[in-house]
């Protein structure tokens, strides 16, 4: 697996080593951390300047998504070479003098302004109030968007199917007349009164599913491919699909229930999503009390350029 990048957003990074190099000088030597507090404990230390857990965990949720799972889990004996190596340039860069730079310095500032700019942001966001109310309707009129299924899936692989991570080539894949085949005997066999589950434990093709008897979990439109939802809502709980052709090969699907996501489990994403309605409505208030000038013939945008020797005017023919 490749080594995802620990290059940090460059105002992150800036305002990090900032944070570092002005440590030592605002603070005296800490106090010995306190044993019950696990946070506290200092994991490196850099000419005296301690790191400590809760310091090494903000780092790590500075850096992009994908680099943070790796760095928070498997990739995190890599880390010490990475702290140590900002740790020390930092510290050569107080040295040096470098943050008394005017171009450093200036960076500096707009490093701070942006971060306590997202600091009153977030906190503005957060006291917004969601009147309940409002929150029922909204989660009313979006409750389509919040509808899903319960199914299981038995999947038999074509040769003209394309692999998932999920469908490995175990067994060889069949014709599309042979697996059309299988499955229209498993599926006589259900309407029988045999167990689905049973049945794509020992026969499916989704590696994934297969051991739990097919079960996908709920399902929406965007999880599963557009066919197999088609088909899902068009069943009543218990029954099973028609032979469905998919990418991944030929399937039967089995309804297990039908629903709509309770409130509870979309409150969080409603609230954000009114918070953020209002957000500039506040933001709009917050700026009026504030004295502002600006030069327009500063952020105009300039004419295009005139080539020399241009009169300006294009030509329409010779």
């Amino acid at each position: 697996m490749p080594t995802p990048s620990l290059r940090l957003p460059a105002l992150s990074l800036l305002a990090m080593l900032w944070g570092l190099a002005t440590t030592s000088q605002s603070q005296q030597t800490p106090a010995p951390a306190a044993p019950s507090d696990p946070h506290q404990r200092v994991v490196l230390t850099v000419n005296g300047e301690p790191l400590t857990a809760a310091d090494v965990e903000k780092i790590i949720e500075t850096l992009p998504v994908q680099s943070r799972d790796y760095y928070a889990h498997e990739g995190r004996r890599l880390l010490p070479q990475y702290l140590v190596r900002m740790k020390v340039l930092a510290q050569e860069a107080r040295q040096q003098k470098l943050d008394e730079q005017p171009d450093i310095r200036k960076t500096i500032e707009i490093v701070t302004e942006s971060i306590l700019a997202d600091a009153a942001r977030k906190q503005i966001t957060e006291g917004i109030a969601v009147p309940q109310d409002q929150l029922l309707q909204l989660y009313q009129n979006r409750a389509k968007q919040y509808e899903e299924v319960r199914i299981r899936r038995l999947l038999i692989r074509t040769e003209s199917s394309i692999l998932s991570q999920s469908s490995a080539p175990i067994q060889p894949p069949l014709s599309e007349a042979e697996a059309r085949k299988k499955l229209e005997e498993l599926r006589r066999q259900i309407t029988e009164g045999a167990s689905f589950a049973e049945l794509a434990k020992v026969n499916s093709d989704d590696l994934d599913s297969a051991p739990s008897g097919g079960d996908l979990g709920y399902v929406n439109y965007q999880t599963v491919i557009p066919p197999i939802l088609q088909a899902a809502y068009a069943l009543s709980p218990g029954e099973v699909s028609d032979i469905i052709a998919t990418p991944f090969g030929m399937e039967l699907i089995q309804l297990i229930e039908k629903r709509v996501k309770p409130l509870s489990e979309v409150r969080p994403e409603l609230e954000a999503m009114m918070r953020q309605g209002k957000l500039e409505d506040k933001l709009q208030e917050l700026q009026q009390q504030y004295k502002i000038t600006l030069d327009d013939s500063y952020f105009t945008p300039p004419s295009p350029a005139t080539t020399p020797g241009s009169t300006g005017s294009s030509a329409t023919g010779r």
